[in-house]
């Protein structure tokens, strides 16, 4: 007789992890309380094509994504793409992709520049993150980068990703955002980014062949561990903080700029990074129509998890319009308002990442057990498949 397995919460970690139980003999059931499975990555139509909710990309060091991916025969739809960054700073767009474009910089003086650059040199070259644990990446880059580079540079990126939090964010886990993601590059030095034509979403269709998927809320874990013999719990560890996503969506005739990826390094601005997706993959997928995010990181009680979405539109729209003032609204073709509450773990100087195993037969498995990198799906995987390997 097969043994049964649980999981509460239909999203990467959670059907990757049923996924791998599968392989192992389990018959699992995956409890999720939305309509829609996925999570960060659950999709919708734009465009005549899928995107997903909360942006993504993946990285050439994403190795368990990519190995998951060709085990699930998708591997004919991961393409890669040289990326252009720039950053918007003081009311314009600054190219931002290498060293060269660090020395154009004029708003940052020679000394500002070079302690820059050797910072984010010694970052991708020590292997010891241990050392950044227990000091914030306000002080830790304020103090070896420089005042006015933290200033211009990494407060606005801290802020607008952490929001109020931002100040009490570990080095260590800055630390992991620029040492793991260095080397996806090109054979010219050039980054490269991937992602998998029709989304990945697919992914998700893909894992759900394998498990049996019902919508419902779980409030009684008791019942669920005595009624199965493995349970994994994904729901997001309450003794930590989070921050949530906003994410407005729109497709447009426009083409507003030759670059993917926009930090805008503003602190009066509602989102963070301004993302023309079409730039990275091409338009041609999409009805040759182009394809933005405007995202941000709130706290769960924002304004902007409670006001209607078209009041989050108008916001993002009114500052889109002072950073491009050629864009026109009555250019939208379709547009979406997303909202996740718990959608980043905040990794202070004291963390402590959530244990594995919490009970006889109980299990627990969510991002925040993402240490010392970044949230991100291909550690979601890794994750995923480390906990089931525990597993008798």
């Amino acid at each position: 007789m097969k043994k049964k397995a649980a999981i509460i919460g239909a999203g990467i970690g959670g059907l990757t992890a049923g996924y791998e139980l599968f392989k192992k003999g389990y018959e699992v059931t995956v409890f999720e309380k939305e309509k829609e499975i996925g999570g960060l990555i659950s999709d919708f139509k734009m465009a005549g094509n899928n995107l997903e909710k909360t942006y993504h990309h993946i990285f050439k060091t994403d190795k368990e994504i990519i190995d998951l991916i060709e085990e699930l025969g998708l591997s004919n739809k991961l393409k890669w793409y040289k990326s252009t960054v720039c950053l918007y700073f003081e009311k314009k767009m600054y190219p931002f992709m290498g060293v060269i474009d660090l020395l154009k910089f004029n708003k940052l003086d020679l000394v500002s520049k070079f302690r820059l650059g050797m910072v984010y040199l010694w970052l991708k070259f020590d292997n010891n993150f241990l050392r950044y644990e227990k000091t914030t990446a306000n002080d830790w880059m304020e103090k070896w980068a420089g005042k006015q580079a933290f200033d211009v540079i990494w407060k606005p990126l801290l802020k607008g990703k952490f929001h109020k939090y931002y100040k009490d964010v570990s080095m260590a886990w800055l630390w992991a955002r620029i040492h793991t993601r260095g080397g996806s590059k090109n054979e010219k030095g050039q980054e490269v980014l991937g992602y998998l034509d029709g989304g990945f979403g697919q992914i998700i269709d893909k894992l759900k062949e394998k498990v049996n998927i019902v919508n419902k809320e779980i409030n009684d874990l008791k019942k669920l561990e005595n009624d199965f013999d493995i349970v994994i719990d994904t729901r997001p560890t309450k003794n930590i903080d989070y921050v949530g996503a906003v994410n407005v969506i729109f497709s447009s005739n426009q083409n507003l700029s030759k670059y993917y990826w926009h930090n805008i390094n503003d602190l009066n601005s509602p989102f963070l990074a301004l993302i023309q997706h079409t730039n990275l993959v091409g338009s041609e997928n999409y009805d040759g129509k182009n394809i933005y995010y405007l995202g941000t990181y709130v706290p769960k009680n924002h304004k902007y998890f409670k006001i209607k979405e078209e009041k989050v539109e108008k916001e993002f729209f009114d500052y889109l319009k002072k950073i491009k003032p050629d864009f026109d609204e009555k250019q939208i073709l379709e547009k979406k308002v997303f909202r996740f509450k718990n959608a980043q773990h905040i990794v202070t100087t004291n963390y402590k990442k959530p244990k594995y195993k919490i009970g006889k037969n109980l299990y627990q498995l969510n991002f925040a057990q993402i240490y010392p990198e970044d949230r991100g799906i291909n550690f979601a995987v890794r994750e995923a498949k480390k906990l089931v390997e525990m597993i008798d």
